[in-house]
């Protein structure tokens, strides 16, 4: 295939791992990103061995590894503190040969953009929308500009602008919770290392992990909150602290002092939503990637992993030559059903954690007691061990 360039908009995980994995494939990759810089803190982020599979086949899986932390077993709690569960995620891994890592998604970020090229990005450049010109895109800016190439990959998240122009009929679902995630560092390591902590309560699921170690010798804690709540609420100013102390005071330790120990400016809240899934995702020159594509609740922490095996079959069909056209068309058909399986399975998962029936939560928590670790592990393993690339 002979592109001359492929044309990117949305420099997020997806984004810029597609463009390095079309570079690799050696097409010519411009990424446009609407943000004017990268943010230095925000959500944490969990690469599971699929992921972390692809960043080997870039090269890049030492680095990424080395940037956060590994993931070994999880243990899922009551919010009083009574053990659920416990899932040995590490002999998942060690069986792939591939770890689970956690880290911010700004350091894989960084990572990414180290290995792609800062000169590659142009920032603060938000698409309003493309034409299709015989062989060429030509896609335009909000400042006036444009950029001309043979392909373009719509990678700009849930409200994507390339999305709406091809699919207008697509349809965001809000997930009926909202979210509530910090940074924080702190002296101890408040959980075992190499564990992640998960509390249910009445509608709401509390999350702690690692982020590997922070400055002077600190441990670096990401912990999340999700919560039933109405769509587009806020808090007050200077309230998103308050309101996560509200959902979990009298949780066991140490739920409450991680996000005492939080500054309000490392407290983000936003809606968690899903995109319905859509029967097309390209025309023509133009195709979709990662959220903008398939978006997917946060239940199985699989939506960045998702985008990533995107990229990497992507470039697989572009490298593969043949007509520009058939290779979308191709990739497409190759990932549909994959991102819905997992889609699906993500919104399942989530039904079964925000119970607010005292009784159907008491039925769920003896469920979790009795589940045998063996198939609990098998469950994951069809999400977290599916050959992306054969």
């Amino acid at each position: 295939m002979s592109a001359r360039e492929v044309i990117i908009v949305g420099g997020g995980v997806g984004g810029l791992c597609a463009a390095l994995a079309l570079r690799r494939a050696g097409l010519q990759v411009k990424v446009y990103e609407r943000a004017e810089d990268y943010q230095t803190l925000g959500a944490g982020l969990s690469l599971w061995p699929n992921a972390m599979w692809a960043f080997s086949l870039l090269g890049l899986a030492d680095e990424v590894a080395h940037r956060g932390a590994r993931w070994r077993q999880t243990v899922m709690h009551r919010w009083d503190g009574k053990v659920l569960s416990r899932l040995d995620v590490n002999a998942l891994c060690e069986e792939l040969g591939q770890p689970t890592v956690t880290l911010l998604r700004a350091d894989l970020q960084q990572v990414l953009l180290r290995a792609l090229g800062p000169e590659n990005v142009r920032m603060a450049a938000a698409c309003t929308g493309f034409q299709v010109e015989g062989d060429e895109v030509r896609v335009e800016f909000a400042d006036g500009q444009q950029a001309r190439g043979d392909c373009l990959i719509g990678a700009d998240g849930l409200r994507s602008v390339i999305r709406q122009q091809l699919r207008p009929e697509s349809r965001v679902r809000y997930s009926g919770r909202t979210s509530w995630r910090g940074i924080v560092n702190v002296p101890t390591e408040l959980i075992p290392e190499g564990s992640q902590f998960e509390l249910y309560g009445q509608g709401t699921r509390f999350g702690i992990c690692h982020l590997g170690r922070g400055p002077e010798g600190t441990w670096r804690m990401y912990w999340f909150l999700m919560a039933r709540a109405p769509e587009g609420g806020r808090d007050e100013e200077g309230g998103h602290r308050e309101a996560v102390l509200r959902h979990v005071r009298g949780w066991m330790a140490p739920v409450e002092s991680l996000v005492q120990a939080t500054r309000e400016s490392d407290i983000l809240r936003t809606d968690i939503h899903d995109l319905e899934p859509l029967s097309r995702w390209g025309e023509g020159p133009v195709t979709l990637l990662g959220d903008a594509a398939h978006a997917m609740v946060t239940d199985l922490a699989q939506g960045a992993c998702q985008a990533i095996e995107d990229a990497l079959v992507l470039a697989k069909h572009l490298r593969e030559g043949g007509d520009l056209r058939q290779a979308l068309r191709a990739y497409e058909a190759r990932r549909r059903p994959r991102t819905k399986h997992v889609a699906d399975m993500s919104r399942r998962a989530g039904s079964l954690r925000y119970l607010r029936n005292p009784v159907a939560r008491w039925s769920r928590d003896v469920l979790m007691r009795a589940l045998p670790h063996a198939v609990a592990l098998q469950q994951l393993r069809s999400v977290v061990a599916h050959d992306f690339l054969a």
